[in-house]
């Protein structure tokens, strides 16, 4: 018993003198690190570089989970990112079948809001994922059905390939047709090249809307020369980026060579200045100003870490390109909607790598979309007042007053009308006490719901004077059904007691 204890414990001896030792001498440039301190000295990452180092030349990743080990030394992100395998292999389900179609909705939603402030164009362009153009080097068991339609169909299937540009067909063609490989083999990215062919790509479907853009020409696509690049991030999951490498192919064209500064949008500090380098995914608004850009616009492009390659050419083709992830736009509490309103850009672009295209904040809704009413437009029902809750009448049509808690009137229509027949709701709204930006919730009833509910409703601030409400805005309003009648409830507390409330029409833009 005793010679086995002090086996196990000249074993742990060794553990304690050898790993340090380990440490220090398979790291490179001890200056400036605390290699003295116990977290350096016991660190066990050297166990995994080298497990690593024996492994993946015979195709086992020791994180199979992050990163998958192809063929001929490609790496792919594992299941541990939007279950990348499992939906490469098993095609589209119902669920995504459905998301298209809720974020189609969303995207026409959006597109609306930001025609109303003034937004020229809205586009989101798809980057593939790297299995998509390179299925070929998966290991067996994770190589798609080329049968079955995917994810990204049942998405583009929802919101059409119009606003959402499936940039799929112009990197499986030119893959075809260039020798030069797209994607890394050791990162999960597409490359410089792929990118310049992406945004030629983009900037062919843009042009249908928007034919007096100049945009870089075909030089921008040629590949002047490669260099070496340290291995990038699916590399770096199994602790070997310094020992794997990928090419860089060097894109270079004269409309490139341009002059920019980028600076905080919030504080107006320049970050840097001078060239036109590539820009990271920004988690906060980045502005990048170009001297000698082929368009004087401005863009908000919401991008994410597939924008890195494509920054130059978007700022070689705008005057002004403000950027930011766009998770950070869309999210709840997002800034999306307050840059707009405050940048007032001409154009909206979106960048997203396809794995992500899908994500439910895509789906998510602007806010209510609320303009002031002008000549164009031609009535198409009309509603009458027959239930007060909370109001009392005034001695004129139209003028209430509350009287109670949750003051509201519900107004019948004229004839039924299916919702997605109808685009805009047109109040007008007075307050005796002359209040501003009165807080309204409208509730509407559709043919199969015998009584409001909060799922069928929307809140937003009515100014006043007489408005209208974008109906294609709001959330749920295309919904399958006719709509038969309308809940107008004041939120205000304490101000606009006494108020004249027009009876609501529905309209529509001549």
């Amino acid at each position: 018993m005793k010679r086995r204890v002090f086996i196990m414990l000249s074993v742990v001896l060794c553990c304690l003198t050898l790993v340090p030792i380990a440490n220090v001498l398979s790291t490179q440039g001890l200056d400036g690190k605390h290699w003295w301190k116990r977290q350096f000295l016991y660190n066990m990452d050297f166990m995994s570089r080298w497990l690593s180092r024996a492994l993946y030349p015979i195709g086992i990743s020791t994180d199979p989970e992050q990163v998958v080990v192809g063929r001929e030394g490609w790496l792919y992100l594992g299941d541990q990112y939007e279950e990348s395998r499992t939906v490469t292999r098993r095609g589209q389900t119902p669920a995504e079948v459905d998301a298209g179609q809720r974020i189609g909705a969303a995207t026409l939603a959006w597109e609306r809001w930001l025609a109303g402030k003034g937004v020229r164009l809205f586009r989101v362009m798809i980057a593939p994922n790297k299995e998509t153009i390179y299925p070929e080097y998966l290991p067996a068991w994770a190589k798609p059905s080329l049968a079955r339609p995917t994810a990204t169909d049942a998405l583009l299937a929802g919101t059409g390939t119009e606003r959402w540009i499936d940039l799929r067909p112009a990197l499986l063609s030119a893959k075809t047709s260039n020798r030069d490989e797209l994607y890394y083999h050791v990162d999960h990215h597409w490359n410089s090249l792929a990118a310049a062919i992406a945004f030629r790509a983009f900037a062919r479907e843009v042009g249908r809307s928007l034919p007096e853009l100049r945009w870089p020409t075909d030089s921008a696509i040629e590949v002047k020369g490669f260099a070496q690049r340290k291995g990038g991030d699916l590399a770096n999951f199994l602790r070997m980026a310094d020992y794997l490498q990928d090419l860089e192919p060097s894109v270079v064209a004269p409309e490139l060579a341009i002059e920019t500064t980028q600076s905080d949008f919030d504080s107006g500090v320049i970050i840097s200045r001078g060239g036109n380098p590539p820009v990271g995914s920004p988690d906060k608004p980045l502005l990048v100003s170009s001297v000698g850009a082929l368009n004087n616009n401005r863009v908000l492009w919401l991008r994410d870490s597939f924008g890195v390659s494509l920054s130059p050419m978007m700022a070689a083709t705008f005057s002004e390109t403000l950027q930011l992830h766009w998770l950070a736009a869309l999210k709840p509490g997002g800034r999306f909607a307050e840059l707009v309103e405050k940048w007032k850009p001409d154009y909206v672009f979106v960048t997203v790598v396809e794995r992500l295209s899908r994500y439910k904040f895509f789906a998510a809704y602007p806010p209510v979309s609320v303009i002031e009413q002008r000549p164009g437009f031609t009535l198409v029902r009309t509603t009458i007042p027959v239930e007060l809750h909370g109001v009392s009448h005034g001695s004129a049509p139209g003028e209430y007053r509350s009287t109670g808690p949750d003051p509201f009137v519900v107004y019948e229509l004229a004839a039924p009308i299916l919702a997605r027949e109808a685009s805009f709701l047109s109040v007008g709204l007075s307050c005796g006490d002359n209040a501003g930006k009165v807080p309204i919730q409208l509730f509407w009833l559709s043919d199969e719901k015998p009584y409001f509910d909060e799922e069928r409703s929307v809140k937003f601030v009515l100014d006043p004077g007489v408005r209208l409400i974008d109906l294609h805005t709001i959330p749920g309003w295309t919904e399958k059904g006719s709509v038969r009648r309308l809940r107008l409830d004041i939120d205000s507390t304490n101000v606009c007691l006494d108020f004249n409330l027009s009876d609501p029409t529905l309209v529509e833009m001549r």
